[in-house]
Formats: structure tokens, sequence, C-alpha cells
């Protein structure tokens, strides 16, 4: 993706926006299952490429791990990880061919029983983002995907407003499709 001169100077904004509740991240767990064996998180500020050296997610927690935050360590070893880094930020700048593929892949393995980790950098928007895309292509209504993930994970999930607008315009069955 070509960034613009003027995004540059806001890149920190789009790789973690504030929303007004930077404080309010760490009162939440790092992880949450939203319903059985579908988890939505964050990353720990521990588990970022710079900081440590040894990953802190292993076959203990989660079978696959679908990671939406470029700094994000890697999962360990025979952890199945689908990596796609993008800003939180307006949803328009995300390719939604990716997101049905992300989406796809974390539903089939949820749906075979794996434990799957949703995770971005705060647990709120990315993540809850593909976690309710997820859940809408299961079957569920987008509002009853975003109060189910609000009530479990944050109150803050999907903050991201372009996130949620989009959730609620989409046509289930776009996602349904195999």
């Amino acid at each position: 993706m070509d960034i613009k001169t003027e995004d540059k100077t806001n890149l920190i904004d789009l790789e973690r926006p504030d929303y007004g509740q930077s404080e309010r991240r760490y009162m939440d767990p790092l992880w949450s299952e939203v319903v059985p064996g579908l988890w939505q998180g964050g990353t720990d500020d521990l588990d970022v490429n710079t900081q440590l050296k040894v990953p802190m997610i292993t076959t203990e927690q989660f079978d696959t791990v679908i990671t939406m935050y470029a700094y994000s360590n890697p999962v360990d070893w025979f952890v199945k990880e689908f990596r796609y880094g993008v800003w939180d930020s307006d949803i328009n700048k995300m390719n939604t061919e990716e997101l049905f593929d992300i989406v796809r892949i974390a539903h089939s393995d949820w749906k075979k029983g794996k434990r799957v980790l949703i995770r971005c950098q705060a647990g709120w928007n990315r993540s809850g983002l593909i976690t309710a895309l997820v859940l809408i292509r299961d079957g569920m209504d987008a509002r009853e995907a975003i109060d189910l993930i609000r009530n479990n994970r944050s109150q803050w999930a999907l903050c991201n407003k372009s996130f949620e607008e989009f959730l609620i315009a989409q046509d289930p069955e776009v996602w349904q499709i195999s």
C-alpha cells in the first residue's frame, strides 16, 4: 500500500489510535472467549517485534491465531498463524477479499473444534471486526455479534465507527459463501 505523505505523519494514529480510551484497554483481559473456542484479544506490550525473543502464544493456548497487528511477534512452532497487519482506521483502506479469506480460515478452524484467537494491538477493533465477521459467517446477525463481543470482550470493542458501520451494512449471505 502506498502511504500518502500526510498519512506518514499520522502513522502512529493509524497503527494505534486512542479513541479516548487508551488507559482503559489495560483493564480488559489480554484475551477473551467470545463464544466457546473463539477468542478475541490484543497483543501484550512485551510481545512485539522489538521486545520479546520467545513467543508468548504456544500450542497450550491456541491452535490457530489470526494476527491483525503487524508488530506482534509470531506465535510458537505448530501454531497455525495467518498474519494481515492493517491499520485501525477507515475500513475502506482494507482489501475485503483479504478479509474474506481471513474470516474463512478462522471460521473453518473454529468449526473444526480448534481454539482460535483473533488478535490485534488492543484487542478491540481489528480483532473485533474479524470476530464479528466470523460470527456473521456462522449465521449471527451483525448487531447481535457486536453486542456479544462487547459483552464478552470489552465494552470498548468496535469503538471504530467505520468498522461498526461496515458490519451493520453487510449482507450476511456474502460472508457465508464457501
